[in-house]
């Protein structure tokens, strides 16, 4: 593979799209019910996410204006922190990447099982399908970064329009006692919001997605910035009308145990004749949301491995400008990681796999906020001004109140993951000293 420079071919609204995308995969799709045992507080929970995530994209937009050139929320704080506090956020945000997509996957085969029941049936057959789309996404990408972006743009747009016509449609046919009773399993309201929260992150996830392929974004000053903010608030806007409404339609006993809750959500509205355009739809929506992952897994070892804080073959790209060997090896650990677990129900593999994800996303979410007080205090471009502070301050409390809410366990997960990383730091950095010395 020769080495030759990204090419720049995300203008606004690829880099808009691959935001949105990003957010708007399998989340808005799945999560009902996966929140159904919170219950109808659970919007709550969706609201308070909303402004923590408002608030990072925020803080993203400002710092993409810095400095466009960076790469991911992990180059800031790598700029403000030094090499081993950036390496170490990038490395959890590179788990998260394929780990995420890992339940990506599985949401789609989840929802195509509602078509082909076979899935359900065979943990086998679901494993097979998930380990199909993974790498037929892969392959995609490793073609050309410029299809992976058309694919995003036209997903994108056939995956807003169910939503919107659920979004509008769906309060006429709402019928208020299925939010009661609005808080069924929790002692108070806060711990069910707390419960809440800790899911929903993981559908924001994905807000800072401009700021990674940052080398193949056009005039990447403006169009990150711009990029970052409108996909977060549009995507926040969606998220919280369509849960009230879903909600609204559906009771909650009836929403824990659905395969496909927006495809149920649909056929009360539309009637069952819908039920197969909606699931394409939704099919669609979750397939362009792997895709953009896809896209941010080969870009995060590679922006590393240029630094000397990844192994040196990561930085290597293909003459289309594309680092294959990232794309490739880690889709090689979501097929392992989905082969450790496939003998779960899709339900469980899903939700384990997004609260880790969350977790280690929140770590490098915060440590980012952080470094935006050391870097914007010094720029010469962006001035620290109150709506900065602000944000800055309800993105930082969120993420702690976030990472504190969810879970010993869940932590320790983290921890170790964090831990693994060390052994391939220290062959980073002494491969880059060799090469330095031979130079």
């Amino acid at each position: 593979m020769a080495t030759t420079s990204p090419a720049r071919v995300f203008g606004f609204w690829t880099a808009t799209s691959l935001v949105l995308g990003n957010m708007i995969g399998s989340g808005i799709f799945y999560l009902p019910a996966s929140l159904a045992h919170v219950g109808p507080i659970s919007i709550l929970g969706w609201l308070i996410t909303a402004v923590g995530a408002v608030s990072l994209a925020y803080v993203f937009s400002k710092l993409s204006l810095h400095n466009p050139q960076a790469g991911g929320p992990f180059s800031h704080t790598r700029q403000a922190f030094g090499d081993q506090m950036g390496f170490f956020m990038a490395w959890g945000y590179w788990i998260m990447t394929w780990s995420s997509n890992a339940a990506v996957a599985l949401a789609f085969v989840s929802y195509l099982s509602h078509f082909v029941p076979f899935l359900a049936e065979s943990k086998l057959a679901s494993f097979g399908m998930a380990t199909f789309l993974i790498w037929f996404t892969t392959f995609l990408n490793c073609r050309n970064l410029k299809y992976g972006g058309f694919v995003q743009i036209l997903t994108v747009i056939i995956k807003i329009s169910p939503l919107i016509a659920v979004a509008i449609l769906g309060w006429y046919f709402i019928d208020p006692q299925n939010y009661a009773p609005f808080n069924p399993n929790f002692d108070t309201p806060l711990s069910a919001i707390n419960a809440a929260a800790a899911i929903t992150m993981w559908a924001f996830i994905g807000l800072e997605s401009a700021t990674v392929p940052a080398e193949n974004v056009e005039n990447p000053a403006k169009t990150i910035s711009r990029a970052t903010l409108f996909g977060t608030l549009l995507g926040a806007l969606i998220y919280i009308v369509i849960t009230a409404v879903i909600f609204g339609l559906i009771p909650a006993q009836n929403l824990a145990s659905s395969n496909a809750p927006f495809v149920d959500a649909a056929t009360k509205i539309f009637g069952g004749w819908v039920a197969p355009l909606i699931g394409f739809c939704v099919l669609v929506s979750i397939f362009g949301g792997l895709n953009g992952w896809i896209i941010l897994q080969g870009q995060i070892p590679y922006a590393l491995a240029k630094e000397g804080l990844f192994p040196k073959v990561f930085s290597k790209l293909s003459k289309n400008g594309t680092p294959v060997f990232g794309l490739v090896f880690t889709s090689i650990l979501m097929t392992v990681l989905m082969s450790m677990n496939y003998t779960k129900s899709l339900v469980t593999q899903f939700n384990n796999m997004i609260l880790i994800g969350t977790i280690m996303t929140l770590g490098t979410y915060l440590s980012s906020t952080l470094a935006s007080i050391k870097l914007l205090k010094h720029s010469y471009i962006v001035k620290l001004q109150p709506a900065i502070y602000l944000a800055i301050f309800l993105g930082a409390s969120y993420c702690i109140w976030a990472i504190l809410g969810s879970g010993l366990e869940n932590l320790s997960i983290c921890f170790m993951a964090y831990a693994c990383g060390i052994p391939v730091y220290i062959y980073s950095r002494c491969e880059h000293r060799r090469i330095e010395h031979r130079n």
